[in-house]
């Protein structure tokens, strides 16, 4: 026998195709050899040849019996917020899971996956009720149907602010549900508040607020109704970090209020920033000339220029620019006016392809959001904002990602990456006007966002949690590094195992036992803060979670349920064997109740004993 291994299944087969062949042949030759008056009937024949086949058949599928299909009813899951009595229809499972309450006649089961291997039978399932729990938001082999109910009328996605800077705006998001008509209000841990927002069903809204003194605080969520009654809340943890300022220097070609009073903000805010001013004729005014070499502007975050100094310069700092930003520097161009198409030509180079005549059109910024109000106070009218001036100059391109727009959506400030660092552009012309009108804090916002998505970018890597942790649910850790621990709030500490299935992710489950501040520290020394929520908090929020993910399982089983293959267990071969009894009986009598003789010599093929 060549290598390989024994398949029993062709061995047998073979031997019964030559049985059969045999038999067959061997009745051919008995039909040949007899008489013309002594032959069987071609009814007789046909029946002795159809009954030899069966046999060998029947012989096969009691060795190697089918498997059996086993498909039943539908499989229905009991979930949170089902109803106490579930309609069933002949044949169908009802189970319930541990959110769920009383269900007349449900089986209690752990989990999803142990209720699908206790009832392998089932054809499909069906989710009654809010929808799976994290726990069971796996692939499902089975089609699923799900009648998702209503979003509630709370909070149903919230987006949380990552750590900030002293000072700096951080911003918290999300979305209500059904709830017609309400508020939204962000409040700090003084129990004032901060922004507040008026919303209805399904909108979505953004709260802003400013950071103070390094260190942790937690504001507060509300949404309420339009009686002012709360609806729901969720506590806003804020990380404050003492950051390093960043590099700042300007090149300009020209003094002028712009640079002035940029200075002064940055000063205000601590942010490290010189300013360079060539005259020409060699007449420098600011701080000391920056050296346009790989060294001095590898030690800069970020360079803000005009184009009348772009212009000035010569082809080697252009090109020391252009390495900086491809070594990760940031710049920052700064139009004045029309500009020449050299520049353009230069900037186009740089990946900023401008489009627009270049005049100075009028803009007016969107009024800032209301201050503090209280559900029996009006809330005041927004402070006017200044009219301010931009060229009619716009990035294009598919890649050029918007920092600030203008209300009728025009980008003011575009950026497009380079290398490893980013170039933007910066289209107004007067944005100190907000400084002169009273309104520096909007003025800090607008260069703020700048500096921050333009600068050269710090090792601020961290650990990260993709969901709202939960006191008694499992949460991911992603980010890690070496040897990781979480400590809880209580001070004791716990070792994290990352998993290797998770790959570059590098993330570890927690299981946190109580709500508070717990501190995830990785084998590089990084400390990451990270807040749990209790486990009962905005209950809008977990059924909306459990109702979105439950949907998206439904119709990736519908996508894959034509293509799964079905659940089949080990045949039975007594009804084969039964079958090959009958019919090896009714062969024999047939071959013993013949009534035409045989010649002598085909009487010798036959066995011993039978009789013609």
């Amino acid at each position: 026998m060549m290598a390989g291994t024994f398949d029993a299944r062709l061995w047998v087969a073979l031997i019964l195709l030559i049985a059969v062949a045999t038999g067959l042949i061997r009745l051919w030759l008995w039909q040949r050899a007899a008489a013309v008056a002594d032959r069987a009937p071609a009814w007789r024949l046909l029946l002795l040849a159809g009954l030899q086949v069966m046999a060998a058949a029947l012989l096969w599928f009691t060795l190697f019996p089918p498997a059996a299909v086993l498909r039943s009813g539908t499989l229905i899951v009991a979930t949170a917020g089902s109803p106490a009595t579930i309609a069933q229809a002949p044949g169908d499972v009802l189970v319930a899971l541990p959110e769920a309450g009383e269900i007349a006649g449900a089986g209690r089961m752990p989990d999803l996956a142990t209720a699908l291997r206790r009832h392998a039978s089932a054809s499909r399932i069906r989710i009654e009720g809010q929808g799976l729990v994290p726990r069971d938001q796996t692939p499902l082999p089975l089609p699923v149907d799900f009648d998702p109910p209503l979003l509630p009328g709370g909070l149903i996605d919230v987006t949380l602010p990552d750590p900030a800077a002293p000072g700096a705006i951080v911003q918290a998001g999300g979305q209500v549900g059904t709830l017609p008509a309400g508020t939204v209000e962000l409040v700090d841990p003084a129990d004032t508040v901060v922004d507040r927002v008026r919303v209805v069903a399904n909108q979505r809204f953004v709260l802003s607020a400013s950071t103070r003194a390094p260190g942790l605080a937690l504001f507060d969520l509300r949404v309420r109704d339009a009686a002012g009654r709360l609806v729901e809340r969720i506590a806003v943890p804020v990380e404050t970090r003492p950051q390093t300022p960043p590099r700042i220097r300007v090149l300009a070609g020209a003094p002028g209020p712009e640079t002035k009073y940029l200075q002064r903000w940055a000063q205000d805010a601590g942010i490290d920033l010189g300013i360079d001013i060539d005259l020409g004729a060699g007449i420098q005014l600011g701080d000391a000339p920056l050296a346009l070499n790989a060294t001095a502007l590898g030690a800069i975050d970020l360079v803000v220029i005009d184009d009348r100094r772009w212009e000035a310069l010569g082809a080697g700092g252009r090109a020391a620019l252009a390495g900086a930003v491809d070594r990760g520097m940031g710049l920052l161009l700064r139009p004045t006016g029309a500009l020449s198409p050299a520049t353009r030509r230069d900037w186009a180079n740089l990946g900023l392809t401008l489009t627009g005549s270049g005049e100075v059109l009028p803009l007016q910024l969107d009024p800032p959001t209301a201050g503090p109000a209280t559900p029996e106070t009006p809330e005041p009218e927004p402070d006017a904002l200044p009219e301010l001036g931009r060229l009619d100059t716009t990035a294009t391109g598919t890649d050029a990602v918007s920092i600030i727009r203008d209300p009728e959506g025009t980008p003011l400030a575009s950026w497009r990456a380079r290398g490893r660092g980013r170039v933007g552009v910066w289209t107004v012309t007067d944005s100190y006007a907000l400084v002169l009108t009273g309104r520096p804090d909007r003025y800090g916002e607008l260069w703020s966002a700048l500096f921050s998505d333009l600068a050269r970018a710090g090792d601020a890597s961290r650990a990260t949690v993709p969901d709202i942790p939960r006191a008694g649910t499992r949460f991911a850790v992603c980010g890690l590094s070496g040897q990781a621990s979480v400590i809880g709030p209580d001070g004791t500490g716990q070792p994290l195992r990352i998993d290797p299935a998770t790959g570059d992710q590098a993330c570890a489950g927690v299981w946190p036992e109580r709500s508070g501040w717990h501190l995830v520290r990785d084998g590089r020394g990084r400390e990451t803060n990270v807040f749990v929520q209790p486990a009962d908090a905005t209950p809008s929020l977990v059924a909306a979670a459990h109702r979105s993910a439950t949907l998206a399982l439904t119709h990736a089983a519908a996508r894959t349920a034509a293509s799964a293959a079905s659940v089949q267990a080990e045949g039975s071969p007594w009804p084969w064997f039964i079958g090959l009894l009958a019919t090896l009986t009714g062969l024999w009598g047939l071959e013993r109740n013949r009534t035409t003789a045989l010649p002598g010599w085909v009487r010798r093929l036959r066995p011993t004993g039978r009789q013609a």
